[in-house]
């Protein structure tokens, strides 16, 4: 009887190599996104106060290592210190854009102080469920108030006289004048003090602008709201201003211990509210030209160009600016003539310059006009003169293979031939693609040679890419090949083939693989059902250990589960060792440590929800619960990894027919009967004649085993001059 064939096709072995854990998206970072550094006093009735009398929400947001949101993550919210408490629990989960908030109260039962206890401060972290390093903190303060109901704590502008010197302070009713996008040298400062006149730390200072544009903002502080500062321990808190890229006038105020967007309100809420500041904000220096309008035009040698050249001068933030003056240039030297050298942009920021292209025009032109007092400022004309290409030939990238969201090995090259000029060099060749692939750019131009070249990188979809070169009404076509990613192994990538013992490999032993991208092109399994050794290669996977080629059981993709499962090569020693999967021309590796021994039970499927060992009665049949062993008899177990035998067995083999490979290290028959457990010794411990990898352990069930009852069963290996015994999973099995 071919036993090999009998467990493969029998549903148990399908259950053991193909199940594994799922894989899912993995939240790492956690930011601050609204809600720190609150000031509110429940109980405030004088002036001065704006108006936050309950902490709004702290929100927060769960990215991956990509930056994306991440929907579902939970958070892990703590008072660290304070009295108050977490209306939303200690864990809050995030929405699908990776948001989740917290309400934080305090008991109103300490809403009065004194002068020596001012305010209440909180503290709060928010981190994340799967690694507590990832945390953010909150800071909130409850301001208390005196028997009078008068507040014992207060904000206020710091001018000049407060706190000398303050040359470049601002002041209720300056204004703040600057460039569009730039960062004013003048500062806005606060100051949260206690009545005894001492700083209060953590609260937030905010520029609220009271129109669209433009605007004003704060660079944003270490742990405080996105556009906010926080104040030190001595209570002064400085906001770095920088001005919004929309030139105009309009005002801002200042906003301490608030919120931009109150659940209360609606709107901008805080403790403490400044006057108005007014705001200025004017075009910036020079910062581009950009071209408007006559780019990319074809023109006959010696005619002018139909449309004039435009662009535009600019700032950084992209005002256009009036006055300023620029310098055209062609290369190369001689192809074209302009209508003047030197131009002054108009009040849209505009300049123009009509170009006529001389007889012994050909090919690629370029204009270039700059900025007259700062040449590096400029931008670039692409012209052609009309020129007939007669050919395009491919020189070399064609029929390249790449893996997913890589780049080609090799450019793209064509080589352009033309009818009517001497030189082939400096015309432009267009590039489209379609399929799974992107270009490094659009269009080339010929160099020296003739030659034009683009680079393509692999989209993260496998599949044919067809690129196209062109130039006029000739083309030529590029075939290029997308491949699946390589696999992504880690050190736990590895099981017992048997058990499913994480990490339980030795020499000889079967072992599974389960990671991404190992089978991504299968569904199901595919396994080999030949006469002969085990193939080194199945669906495109291979597989070696330290170097040497393992021979491969089966690999499938079972629900996007992904698995190939190998007989680890006998050659290797015990140790850490480099495990290769390649996969259609990619690959990964990881470290694994392979073990002197590795025990593993193979098991069949009973039931929806139970497993047997394989166990093989005297008469041929197997154990089952409507047929189980008997008390006395003899049972056979089928185990993987009980190491090196005698004679020694080659990776790959079965032994010679008729001889006996027994296992050279002691065997532990572990058995639990009516809960008394014992190590047994085996009748015989041996390979098996047709399974390469697998042992075959022969021992008795225990006379006083109960009847009916299940025998837990195990079995375990001391290799030779070792102290460490190496055990199988537990199973069971029933016994009548």
């Amino acid at each position: 009887m071919n036993r090999l064939r009998f467990f493969v096709a029998a549903p148990v072995l399908a259950a053991i190599f193909f199940a594994a854990p799922a894989f899912a998206q993995t939240p790492t970072n956690i930011s601050v996104i609204s809600g720190n550094g609150q000031l509110a006093c429940s109980s405030c009735t004088l002036g001065g106060v704006f108006g936050l009398t309950q902490f709004d929400p702290l929100q927060v947001r769960v990215t991956d290592p990509n930056g994306n949101p991440v929907a579902n993550a939970t958070v892990n919210w703590t008072v660290v210190v304070g009295g108050g408490t977490l209306q939303g629990g200690g864990t809050t989960s995030t929405d699908s854009n990776g948001n989740t908030i917290q309400q934080y109260a305090i008991p109103f039962n300490i809403n009065f102080g004194s002068p020596s206890n001012p305010y209440n401060a909180s503290t709060i972290t928010a981190s994340l469920a799967n690694n507590a390093a990832a945390a953010v903190t909150f800071y909130l303060t409850q301001v208390l108030t005196s028997a009078s109901i008068s507040a014992l704590v207060g904000v206020a502008d710091v001018t000049p006289q407060s706190v000398p010197p303050c040359n470049t302070c601002l002041n209720p009713g300056d204004t703040l004048t600057g460039n569009a996008g730039s960062t004013s040298k003048v500062q806005f400062k606060i100051q949260a003090y206690t009545a005894f006149g001492a700083g209060v730390p953590n609260v937030s200072l905010r520029l609220i602008s009271n129109q669209t544009s433009p605007a004003v903002s704060c660079a944003t502080g270490a742990g405080a709201d996105p556009g906010s500062v926080l104040t030190d321990q001595t209570g002064n808190a400085t906001c770095t201003m920088i001005l919004g890229t929309t030139t105009g006038n309009g005002s801002f105020y200042g906003l301490a211990g608030g919120v931009v967007a109150s659940v209360i309100t609606g709107g901008p809420l805080g403790f403490f509210q400044t006057g108005n500041y007014n705001l200025t904000v004017l075009p910036g220096v020079p910062g581009m030209i950009t071209v408007t309008g006559g780019n990319n035009q074809g023109g006959n040698p010696g005619q002018a160009l139909s449309s004039a050249l435009l662009a535009t001068v600019a700032d950084s933030s992209g005002n256009p600016l009036s006055g300023q003056s620029v310098v055209w240039t062609v290369s190369p030297a001689g192809a074209a003539t302009l209508s003047s050298t030197t131009s002054v942009s108009n009040a849209s920021g505009q300049v123009q310059n009509n170009v006529t292209l001389t007889g012994a025009a050909s090919g690629t032109i370029q204009i270039k006009v700059a900025l007259a007092s700062n040449p590096n400022i400029s931008t670039t004309f692409t012209i052609t003169a009309n020129i007939q290409v007669s050919g395009l030939q491919i020189i070399s990238g064609n029929s390249q293979s790449a893996v997913e969201n890589a780049a080609f090995a090799l450019p793209l090259v064509v080589q352009l031939s033309t009818t009517n000029a001497t030189s082939s060099a400096n015309l432009p060749v267009s590039f489209t693609i379609s399929g799974p692939g992107t270009l490094s750019a659009s269009s080339a131009t010929t160099n020296s040679a003739g030659q034009a070249q683009v680079n393509v990188t692999a989209l993260a979809t496998p599949g044919v890419v067809t690129v196209t070169a062109t130039a006029q009404s000739v083309s030529a076509t590029f075939n290029l090949t997308v491949l699946p990613p390589g696999p992504t192994l880690t050190s736990g990538s590895f099981y017992n083939g048997a058990d499913f013992q994480k990490g339980s490999l030795s020499p000889c032993s079967i072992a599974t693989i389960i990671a991404p991208g190992i089978a991504p092109s299968i569904q199901g399994a595919v396994a080999f059902d030949g006469v002969g050794g085990l193939p080194y290669q199945v669906a495109g996977d291979t597989v070696t250990v330290s170097g040497a080629q393992a021979p491969i059981y089966n690999v499938a993709n079972v629900g996007g589960q992904q698995q190939v499962t190998f007989q680890v090569p006998c050659s290797v020693t015990p140790g850490t060792n480099a495990v290769t999967v390649s996969v259609n021309g990619s690959s990964g590796s990881a470290n694994v440590t392979v073990l002197p021994a590795s025990p593993g039970l193979f098991t069949t499927q009973v039931s929806s929800t139970t497993s047997v060992p394989v166990l093989e009665r005297p008469d041929g049949s197997f154990v089952s619960p409507t047929n189980p062993g008997r008390r006395g008899e003899t049972l056979i177990a089928y185990v993987t990894g009980l190491g090196p035998t005698t004679p020694a067995i080659a990776t790959n083999s079965l032994p010679v027919p008729g001889s006996n490979d027994t296992v050279q290290g002691t065997v532990i028959v572990g058995l639990n009967v009516g809960g008394s457990v014992s190590g047994e010794s085996p009748i015989s411990a041996s390979l098996t004649q047709d399974i390469v990898g697998v042992y075959l352990v022969a021992f008795q069930v225990p006379s006083s085993a109960a009847s009916p009852s299940n025998v837990g069963f195990s079995i375990g290996l001391l290799p030779q001059g070792s102290s460490t015994v190496y055990y199988s999973t537990l199973g069971a099995f029933p016994v009548q």
